[in-house]
């Protein structure tokens, strides 16, 4: 019987397939764990955090001016709020400051997220040590929360105009930074000044939106009015000619009024003091000019009876004498005399 080589026979060949097996188990794990730091001696700190945002996620880099020092190892929950655990390099994280602030911003508008160390006191100082817990900075706002602000508008908004909208505004913008940086330079220092103001500006508003609302009220009675002034101006347009007129004579009255006055303004002035005596006279003796008035006219029918037709119509009628009281030559009555 033929001798089988030792490579050939089938145990040897099982125990190098499960070796070659292991062999590529430990190259992949040797490189999960390349990828993953595990053979890394980093520096662990912790960012206590209220949000974290939708893009931070596991190795998210950690950056101080730029620079990458570091990743994140994991994020956790506690109470309420978000631990994001960082890795910090061993070579780089003497050069860390202790008195750092942690800023969790994004790389683009759309992109992920990383975690910005921005130094808070002087240069040089305690580097950071492990285990050391770094306050977060205030957080920018959120991308998700401006696309919830701009979902309803875009869909709104058809895409063709929005497109056509943003090509326009961005052709319009070409070439203006710098105008552009100024304006907006001067509208913040404008924002500054009427800051003091806000209080007094709201009660402005305020106030306006009551004045309106009385407006709104009266409404109806305005628009009455607007009415009958169309009306009024109509009537004024179809009667422009005789205004004209009316214009024209006032104007005429105007000017003979005038001539007339600078003629005989002098003896306006003179008549008027002269008639002081007979007014004043007249004053007096206003209560009895009624009476005689009525009188008068009492007395106008019998005189146009009587010179009616030109001619005097008159009857005489001789009554009998009667005794008179006063004697020839007496100024006085007789003694004793009444009148009958």
């Amino acid at each position: 019987m033929a001798r089988v080589p030792v490579l050939d026979r089938m145990p040897v060949i099982r125990v190098f397939g499960v070796l070659f097996l292991a062999v590529m188990l430990l190259m992949v794990w040797l490189t999960y764990a390349v990828f993953t730091k595990k053979f890394s001696h980093d520096i662990p700190v912790t960012v206590i955090s209220t949000d974290t945002g939708l893009e931070l996620s596991k190795n998210a880099d950690v950056k101080l001016r730029g620079v990458i020092v570091g990743r994140v190892s994991s994020i956790t929950t506690d109470s309420g709020h978000a631990e994001i655990h960082l890795a910090l390099t061993p070579s780089i994280a003497s050069t860390i400051p202790a008195q750092v602030e942690a800023y969790i911003v994004p790389k683009t508008l759309f992109g992920e997220k990383y975690v910005d160390l921005r130094p808070t006191g002087a240069a040089g100082g305690t580097p950071i040590s492990a285990g050391q817990q770094i306050r977060q900075g205030a957080m920018p706002a959120e991308v998700e929360h401006l696309l919830d602000d701009l979902y309803p508008l875009l869909t709104a908004v058809k895409p063709e105009q929005l497109s056509y909208t943003l090509t326009a505004i961005s052709e319009a913008l070409d070439g203006q930074g710098q105008d552009l940086g100024r304006t907006v330079t001067r509208l913040s220092r404008y924002l500054v000044k009427l800051a003091p103001l806000s209080d007094d500006l709201v009660t402005d508003i305020t106030s306006l939106g009551k004045v309106a609302k009385i407006y709104g009220d009266a409404m109806p009675e305005i628009g009455d009015l607007l009415n009958n002034a169309v009306v009024t101006g109509n009537t004024l347009v179809s009667r422009q000619v005789q205004l004209q007129r009316l214009f024209t004579s006032v104007d005429s009255l105007s000017t003979t009024t005038d001539a007339f006055l600078r003629a005989n303004g002098d003896n306006l002035i003179t008549l008027a003091n002269e008639s002081q005596q007979t007014l004043d006279l007249l004053a007096r003796y206003s209560p009895t000019l009624p009476c005689i008035l009525g009188g008068i006219e009492n007395l106008m029918p019998r005189l146009d009876d009587a010179f009616r037709d030109r001619r005097a119509h008159v009857s005489i009628e001789f009554a009998p004498r009667s005794p008179s009281g006063y004697a020839p030559g007496r100024r006085s009555p007789r003694p004793g005399w009444t009148p009958a």
